[in-house]
Order: C-alpha cells, then structure tokens, then sequence
C-alpha cells in the first residue's frame, strides 16, 4: 500500500471511531423524547415500571379515552425488544378508568392518572376523581386496583388514613421496601402546599398513620410523587426556591426510617424554565425517565423523557 493509501485509510479510520465515540458521547449525555406511540399530540404524564419492564403511564390523548371529554387515561405499554420500540399503548378500561360523571357531582370528570405500578406488575395505586364531592371539598383520593387471573379489579379507595376529605392525595409511590406507601396530601399541620407522607401496614393490613417527611423534603411550597432506587435515593418534584422554574427535580438520599439527607436538585440536563415533573426508575440502574413540558425535543404537548442516569446524579 503506497504511503498517501495508507494515511486515506488511517484518516478515515480515525473518522468512523470519532463519529461512533461522539454518537456514544451524545447518547450518554442527551434528554431523549420517548418517541411514538408513547408520546403523542396530546399530554402524557405520569409513569411508572414493573420488574419486567412494563410500563404504565397517564395520557390526556382523545382517539382512545374511554369517553368523551375525559381528562386522563390510565394506559398500559411493554417494549418490544424484537422491534426496539414500544407496543401500541392499551387504555386500560372501564372500570380501571372511569368515565366522567358531573351529573352526580362536576368535580367527578373522569380524571385518572399518577399510576404505580409494583414490581411483580399486579397492583397498581392511582389517583381519581371519581369520588369527587363538592361539599365537603375533596377534588381526589388514592385508589388500588389488582391483577387477578389476568384482569384487573375494579378500583378501591386507599381508605383513610391515607385518604382524607380535605387532603386531595396524589401521587402515590411504593419505597425499595415494598411495603411503605408514600404520597402527597395538602391535609392540615404540614409545612404548606402539597406534603410528601408516608405509611406502612400493620400486621394486619391496615395503614397505619402517615408520617410527614419533614423539613428537608417538604417546605412551604409544592412536593409530591417520590420515587426510590436501590440505593436509597429517592427523587421527588417541587418548586421551592433554587430550581430553574416551574416544577423542578430533587433529590434525598434516605438516611434512616422517614429521614432525608439534603436535598438536591437535579441540574440542568433535566430541568428547565418549564415543569419538569414526577420521576420514574425502569428496571435496572442506568435510565431516569419524566415527564416535562420542555419545548425542546417535543411532540407538541407534555411528553415523557428519559435520559442516562449519570446525569442525574
């Protein structure tokens, strides 16, 4: 091979290994969109996965709400490992879902969303409007509903302690333990705005009362929606001062029961001047996913992102 074939063949060489190394750089750095048929023209929202990958998640998208006019959608999607994308999404019906019902009270408009899912993927929490009063004022409550023989059973309410007729509780999420139940109430005695409670069964089942998570976690402005990973972080939404705008990502490593180390936020890479909201761990450790009304990188609406974890951390 003469000399001036011999430096071609280095400098292209050398030109396919950068362009592979700074396509491996921009995956491992980027906020990536979730893409089609996850994200659509409509709003999707709130997420969460079973060990298997299953991923349930809330969408205000018109084409397969169960009724007219509803304003979220609980739905169902498993990822195709054979064609690298995700399945068509499944709303998962009546009754899971709940079609609006403003004639028995208008605050009951069919407002289903904020799913958890559990790791063997059997029971999901949600919040609904679908006991909605006026009077007393009680916008939502927690409700469960579980996988039998391959259906799901008609929801129940979370019944009090953990919802309450003032509270408007949301965002329910299971800790690493996978028995403490936590999520966000406006019921009295907190510091302000939604609290971040936690609760664990009895020995008999029943819940037992919720703790307030404190000062390093809840503070005078809006918290909600934890979500734990194994090593005991937990990464949770709020707009307390400090953030970007809007809604912000933070974080708290755990360092005993009910206890938080400072909190932190997430930086840059996810959060922006607009709501970057409501965090969710797929299986494995590497992957962080949201939702966020960023322009950038959008489908048009609220979308769900992810990114690589190290860029969270």
């Amino acid at each position: 091979m003469k000399i001036y074939q011999l430096i071609g063949f280095l400098l292209a060489s050398m030109s396919i290994c950068s362009a592979g190394a700074a396509e491996s750089d921009w995956l491992n750095k980027a906020v990536h969109n979730f893409g089609a048929p996850i994200n659509t023209m409509w709003a999707e929202g709130e997420l969460s996965f079973a060990d298997d990958g299953t991923m349930v998640y809330c969408s205000a998208r018109e084409d397969l709400a169960v009724a007219k006019g509803d304003p979220k959608d609980l739905y169902i999607a498993r990822f195709n490992e054979v064609t690298g994308s995700w399945d068509t999404p499944i709303n998962m019906g009546i009754p899971v879902n709940a079609p609006p019902e403003i004639s028995v009270d208008p605050l009951r408009r069919g407002d289903d969303r904020e799913p958890w899912i559990t790791g063997d993927g059997n029971t999901i929490y949600f919040k609904s409007d679908r006991l909605a009063t006026t009077v007393p004022r009680n916008n939502n409550d927690l409700f469960v509903t579980h996988k039998v023989n391959g259906e799901w059973t008609k929801p129940e309410v979370v019944g009090f302690p953990i919802s309450t007729d003032e509270g408007d509780e949301h965002c329910p999420a299971i800790l690493q333990d996978g028995k403490t139940l936590c999520f966000a109430s406006r019921r009295d005695g907190g510091f302000g705005g939604s609290d971040i409670y936690c609760s664990e069964p009895d020995s008999d089942g029943n819940w037992l009362e919720p703790v307030n998570q404190g000062p390093t976690i809840n503070t005078a402005a809006e918290e909600f929606h934890f979500s734990q990973d194994k090593d005991g972080m937990v990464y949770f939404t709020s707009n307390r001062p400090g953030g970007f705008g809007g809604m912000d990502l933070w974080g708290a490593m755990q360092t005993s029961k009910n206890q938080w180390g400072p909190a932190r936020n997430l930086g840059s890479q996810v959060n922006t001047a607009g709501s970057d909201m409501c965090p969710a761990l797929p299986p494995g450790s590497d992957t962080f996913t949201w939702f966020s009304s960023r322009s950038d990188n959008s489908f048009g609406n609220i979308d769900i992102f992810w990114t690589k974890m190290v860029n969270v951390r």
